[in-house]
Parts: C-alpha cells; sequence; structure tokens
C-alpha cells in the first residue's frame, strides 16, 4: 500500500492526541507530506506550547474550521515510496512578489525626481529643508517620518519611501505614525514598525577617544518588524528599489500571520473562559452541596435531640401518675417547644425565633 488514507475528522483526532515525530513514526510518512495532508483539507495543527500544556493538564484545542467544502478524505505517501527528487515547491512570499510584479498598475518605479510626492514625504522633505544645518542631527516633527540617514542620501531615501508608500496605497494598505511616534505600516488593521537607515562600519577611531568609531557606508537599510518576527534588506547585487514588491509581500505575510494568531488567541481565550465557567459551575455546585449536607447534619442532629426530648417528656409522664395540674402543664408546654424544634414540624412558637432556633445549644 503506497499511500494511507485518512478522513478530515480522523487527522484532526490524530494530530492532537499525537505528536508529529510519534505520527511519523507510527504510519511511516513523512512530517512534511502530513503536513500538507493537514493545509490541503484544512485541519489545525497544535500550537507550540501545546504539548507543554497537556503534561499541565491544560489543554485548549482550535478547532475545524466549519466553513471548509472541499474534499472530507486525503491520501498521505509513504516514506519507502517518496521518490527523492520533490517538485519544489514555491514559498509563499515569493509567489507574492511574482503577483505583485506581473499586476501591469502595480507603482513599481522608484523615479529618479520626485513628482507629486506623498503628503508625508512632501512633510518630512520640507521639515528636512527647514533644519537647522549647523546640527550634525535632526528631528523630524510630529507628522514627518525619521529617516536615519547622511543628508547626502536624504533624496533618495525620499524617493525610496515615496514609492514604498504608494505601492502600499495600491495593495490597500497604509503607512503612517503611530501614537507613539512610530513608523508604521498598517495592513488589515495590522499595524508592522518599518525603519529606513543607513549602515554604518566600525573602524579604527581616530580621534584617540575610543579604539573604534562608526562610519556612514552609504547602504541603505529597510527594517520591518521586531523582536523575533524582525526582516531586513539592505542594499547589494539589488538595491532596495529594485525589491519594493518583495518588501510589501513580506508586510501583507506577516500581517496575515499576526492575523491568524489573533484569531487563534481569541478562539483559545474563549475556550479558556469556556472551561473557567465549567470550573465556576462546579464550583458552585460543590458549594451548595456542602452547605445543603451541612443542614442535613444539623436536621439530623437536632433529630436526634428532639427524640430525646420526646423520650423524656414520656418518661416524666410516665413517672408521674397520676398527672397533678402542674405537670400537666409542664407537658404541654415541652411538647409545644419540642415541636418548634422538630425539623420535621418547624411549629412556630410565641417566644422562641428562627434565630434562636440556630442558637440554641448557646
Amino acid at each position: 500500500m503506497k499511500t494511507i488514507t485518512f478522513t478530515r475528522e480522523e487527522l484532526y483526532d490524530l494530530v492532537w492526541k499525537k505528536t508529529m515525530e510519534q505520527i511519523t513514526r507510527l504510519y511511516g510518512i513523512s512530517s512534511y507530506n502530513l503536513r500538507n495532508a493537514c493545509e490541503e483539507i484544512q485541519v489545525p495543527l497544535p500550537y507550540a506550547s501545546y504539548w507543554v500544556q497537556v503534561r499541565y493538564g491544560r489543554e485548549w484545542k482550535t478547532k475545524l474550521p466549519q466553513n471548509y467544502t472541499g474534499s472530507q478524505t486525503v491520501k498521505i505517501l509513504k516514506k519507502k515510496f517518496e521518490t527523492e527528487k520533490h517538485i519544489p515547491v514555491p514559498p509563499p512570499i515569493l509567489l507574492l512578489t511574482r503577483e505583485i510584479e506581473k499586476d501591469p498598475k502595480a507603482p513599481l518605479e522608484v523615479l529618479e525626481k520626485l513628482n507629486k510626492p506623498h503628503r508625508l514625504i512632501q512633510i518630512t522633505k520640507d521639515n528636512w529643508e527647514k533644519r537647522d544645518k549647523s546640527k550634525s542631527y535632526w528631528e523630524p516633527n510630529k507628522e514627518g517620518l525619521f529617516l536615519h540617514v547622511a543628508d547626502s542620501l536624504m533624496p533618495r531615501a525620499f524617493r525610496f519611501m515615496d514609492a514604498l508608500i504608494k505601492l502600499l496605497e495600491y495593495r490597500g494598505h497604509e503607512l503612517r505614525k503611530n501614537q507613539y511616534g512610530y513608523t508604521v505600516v498598517v495592513v488589515d488593521g495590522i499595524e508592522i514598525e518599518v525603519h529606513l537607515r543607513e549602515a554604518n562600519k566600525r573602524v579604527p577611531s581616530k580621534q584617540g577617544f575610543s579604539a573604534t568609531e562608526l562610519i556612514p557606508t552609504g547602504v541603505f537599510v529597510f527594517q520591518v518588524g521586531k523582536y523575533s518576527d524582525q526582516k531586513e534588506w539592505r542594499d547589494g547585487t539589488t538595491p532596495l528599489e529594485g525589491i519594493l514588491a518583495r518588501i510589501v509581500a513580506k508586510l501583507e505575510i506577516m500581517a496575515d500571520k499576526e492575523k491568524k494568531w489573533q484569531e487563534e488567541s481569541r478562539l483559545r481565550q474563549i475556550e479558556r473562559e469556556k472551561q473557567e465557567a465549567i470550573e465556576r459551575n462546579k464550583a458552585e455546585i460543590k458549594q451548595k452541596e456542602v452547605q445543603d449536607f451541612k443542614a442535613l447534619l444539623e436536621e439530623a442532629h437536632r433529630f436526634d435531640e428532639v427524640t430525646k426530648l420526646r423520650n423524656y417528656v414520656k418518661a416524666v409522664q410516665k413517672q408521674t401518675d397520676p398527672l397533678d395540674e402542674q405537670t400537666q402543664q409542664w407537658i404541654i408546654w415541652a411538647e409545644k417547644k419540642i415541636n418548634w424544634m422538630d425539623p420535621l414540624i418547624c411549629a412556630p412558637d410565641d417566644i422562641f425565633t428562627e434565630y434562636d432556633l440556630k442558637q440554641y445549644k448557646k
């Protein structure tokens, strides 16, 4: 048998019960083909921290997409039947870059001279031209963009950023400054920080104040994202102006990844809240059961006390024969109090209250 067939539900149950390594050993298939099969029939795979959570008794599964209309089964080729040569699948960024480059209307060209610059570029340019030229450092105003390049390279920076902004807006996105003053690209509501700077090189210092110093190289570096998702490009065989489509494609892929992560987080939060609600409901039920059981014990204890009292009254009645007037009145009084105390009767009393009933031992 060259292939093994799974239904969509079977594959979903399998990847959430066993690790990728366990599945590949058990069925003799590669993790590459397993992942492709899951992607083909839209079976979500466990997130990175899932198996750690399982060890601690906490697990929130991503549910199967309900709007899926494709095939309900998938065939996976076993390892021993795989050929050594695989048809390479282009990475998503390459496919998206090609899609942007093939669009005849996409503004991909960086002009040699600014022509009808974008509002942000015009603001930044005006701010730069009015700067105090006696200072080696300039800070843009609230609306202007911060471009960390030498003055001699600023015209090129304006042209590059102008072309990038126009391509982003053509693709339905926006480049702006956020509330914290950082330059961000907004793709489908997701903010991604971007920054254009000039690369520096460390060389031996000529001033004598320190062993080395940084000098500008004239090489542009464009950075997107931060922390583990950070990506940057620099001038090389192809300058930054020649990879506008690739930069925009990367931004769109990063935003799509973040969007999916946020949706998965939202679904996990819903599952957590459901689980917490279930646990709270269990705790409330248990608390009520404990209270009810305590009440049962108290009533049983009262009933034992009442039984003792009734037996005592009967013994007094039997001992005193014939009954005199005083004893008869005492028996009537005692029976009323016993009926008031009896949890099966709960007769009202003219003097004692419900509070007295709870405190009768005291």
